[in-house]
């Protein structure tokens, strides 16, 4: 009971990087403090900073990924396409991991290089308060 009251005590900040407009959208989210969660989620390692990046389209989120892992000294330990992954929908995720500061330098580069691509097709508001 108390971890749903915090999960959902919690969702307002995490849902604020998750930008969207009619074309798509991205979402963004970074944790330095859930390895054994994450590990057990997404398989990451214990002891290491966790973030995922989610565009929607599939373009933007495979130049999300790129940017992201050029950027910073991370792990990449998946990259989710329409064909593997995500159940055939348009987006494309990218899981990372390693140091705290690189892991939220990579996140914050996808962020960047997301919402420029997103807003080239209107504006993308972000649906909360970005926390990363």
């Amino acid at each position: 009971r108390r971890a749903i009251e915090v999960a959902l005590k919690d969702v307002n900040r995490t849902f604020g990087d998750v930008y969207a407009n009619d074309t798509g959208h991205i979402e963004l989210q970074y944790t330095a403090r859930a390895s054994f969660a994450c590990e057990k989620a997404f398989g990451a390692p214990v002891g290491k900073a966790f973030g995922l990046c989610v565009g929607a389209p599939a373009g933007i989120g495979v130049l999300m990924v790129d940017a992201a892992i050029k950027s910073a000294d991370v792990d990449l330990l998946a990259v989710a396409s329409p064909a593997n992954g995500t159940s055939y929908s348009n987006e494309v995720i990218g899981f990372f991991s390693g140091d705290a500061g690189a892991v939220r330098q990579a996140i914050m580069t996808a962020r960047e290089t997301g919402v420029k691509l997103l807003e080239a097709f209107g504006p993308a508001p972000s649906v909360g308060v970005p926390y990363i």
